[in-house]
């Protein structure tokens, strides 16, 4: 295994996310803008519909579920890095229905905002970068 240098921690960033967004789409955007190339990422909230994730290790792909109703995002947390030359967000979801039923998965686009909090903490150091992964079909860290 290549050894690991550490990270520094750089600029937080703490702010609400637009209604009625993508929420994937919109902490994309916003790594984007800020040029946060490596960090880790939460999010809190309630959602107006989901669309998260399973991978099928079996069929090398992802099988996506969509939830058409109001949900709570009971917890959302992720890296970043890069993917084809801009940063990428990868993180899982668990979220809960109107009678405290929960699934989990990855956050997929399409998942929309009713109203929800991030916390971004950039890391300084060499960005990890995702590239395909012959075996698994997973755009992995290399």
């Amino acid at each position: 295994m290549a050894e690991e240098k550490p990270y520094l921690t750089g600029r937080t960033y703490l702010f609400r996310l637009p209604k009625g967004k993508d929420l994937l789409e919109e902490l994309i955007d916003f790594c984007h803008d800020n040029q946060v190339k490596c960090g880790i990422v939460h999010v809190t909230g309630m959602l107006s519909n989901a669309t998260i994730g399973y991978y099928n290790q079996s069929a090398k792909k992802f099988e996506k579920s969509i939830f058409e109703e109001e949900l709570e995002l009971v917890h959302c947390s992720g890296n970043i890095s890069i993917q084809d030359n801009r940063p990428i967000v990868h993180a899982s979801v668990v979220i809960a229905d109107n009678e405290h039923n929960t699934v989990g998965g990855q956050l997929l686009p399409g998942t929309k905002i009713y109203v929800c909090e991030a916390y971004i903490q950039e890391l300084v150091g060499e960005p990890k970068v995702r590239r395909s992964d012959k075996v698994t079909k997973l755009a992995l860290w290399n």
